[in-house]
């Protein structure tokens, strides 16, 4: 298992020439990728950029295939991040973010394919694949639910703990524990908090660096 990153992978074909294609594709990423830094590769191209506040790298590979074209995307999503660490998708998110993308890469590929035969595409309408704003505020709340808020509590308690020599264990029992013991939790409690955020700053600035 990697405990760096989480891995995610999609692919589909499409019925065009592989310079359509590719020429879609990276339409698509310009505008719905916003704020990703954008590169080119030898068989497509990568995407660094930052998704429901984890770094992620998304790596398209645009390749022909017996009936079209195959886009193969491969989203690498780094599990530590400012709201926790990610053991697993919630809720799917990130891989419905890659079938949204494949979507889009299918609406920019028929819009210009329309474009080429002389039709009118203004009366398409807008596409709905290009942000899930509705999904992705639900996978950040989640993710508020999960580890934010347990650590703000804990914190809290750990503080008061520190400080008066009486630490309250949130639970069902909820016990409560008096005295040096108290302030020593308390204080080994916050030491490891602090280290954790120390470790996931120096791996957002090492992610940084390297795009």
């Amino acid at each position: 298992m990697d405990w760096k990153n989480k891995q995610f992978e999609r692919e589909a074909v499409f019925q065009a020439e592989r310079e359509l294609v590719s020429e879609a594709a990276r339409s698509f990423a310009a505008e719905s990728l916003a704020g990703w830094q954008i590169t080119e590769t030898p068989d497509g191209f990568e995407a660094r950029g930052d998704s429901a506040s984890h770094a992620a790298t998304a790596k398209f590979r645009i390749e022909p295939a017996p009936f079209g074209t195959k886009v193969a995307v491969k989203l690498l999503v780094e599990r530590a991040g400012p709201l926790g660490f990610m053991l697993f998708d919630v809720g799917g998110y990130y891989d419905g973010q890659l079938r949204k993308w494949l979507e889009g890469i299918q609406w920019h590929l028929h819009q210009r394919l329309t474009s080429t035969n002389g039709q009118e595409a203004a009366g398409q309408g807008e596409p709905t694949i290009h942000k899930a704003t509705g999904t992705k505020s639900l996978y950040v709340g989640c993710m508020i639910a999960l580890f934010v808020l347990p650590f703000v509590i804990f914190c809290i308690c750990a503080v008061v703990g520190l400080l008066t020599g009486n630490l309250y264990l949130v639970g069902r029992r909820g016990e409560t524990i008096h005295g040096p013991l108290a302030r020593i939790l308390s204080g080994a409690f916050l030491t490891i908090v602090v280290l954790i955020g120390l470790r996931m700053l120096k791996m957002r600035k090492r992610a940084r660096y390297q795009n």
